[in-house]
């Protein structure tokens, strides 16, 4: 199983970054604007045993992405699991904790790719960076748009 893990300080107070990383419709807000982001249910709201439909678009390849709430601890952390997408394993907790004047945001991610060794040289040579790349462009969003 892969691991990967960003994390950044936020200028803004912990309950303020929990209530934006935990409203569904910021997520196509913070993607990198090559990643298109649509729901494809309704939208609950986000609590422990919640479960999502999301289509992820990139350059005309469309996947489904089924995730469940696992876990939720308001303010400070949420556990989702994929249930149905393009992983093996997927399993992503998001934390916060107060840092000085701000909020560190921590993601941390256990995935597995399918396809045997086929999956282990695309998450070697692609999905590790790519990962990198789209975490750190979502943190800088989230810092955007939390302090308009």
């Amino acid at each position: 199983m892969a691991h990967f893990e960003f994390s950044s300080v936020i200028e803004a107070p912990q309950d303020e970054v929990f209530k934006f990383i935990t409203e569904p419709v910021n997520l196509q807000k913070i993607m990198p604007a090559d990643y298109h982001v649509t729901s494809t249910a309704p939208i609950p709201p986000m609590k422990k045993g919640a479960e999502y439909e999301i289509r992820i678009s990139r350059y005309g390849v469309s996947v489904a992405w089924g995730i469940l709430i696992e876990e939720m601890t308001p303010g400070e952390m949420f556990r989702d699991r994929q249930t149905s997408g393009p992983f093996s394993v997927w399993v992503h907790t998001h934390s916060l904790e107060g840092h000085g004047q701000g909020t560190l945001m921590k993601d941390i991610i256990e995935y597995d790719v399918a396809f045997g060794l086929f999956g282990k040289l695309a998450q070697d040579l692609y999905i590790k960076r790519e990962l990198q790349r789209i975490f750190a462009h979502r943190h800088q969003k989230t810092q955007e748009l939390i302090k308009r």
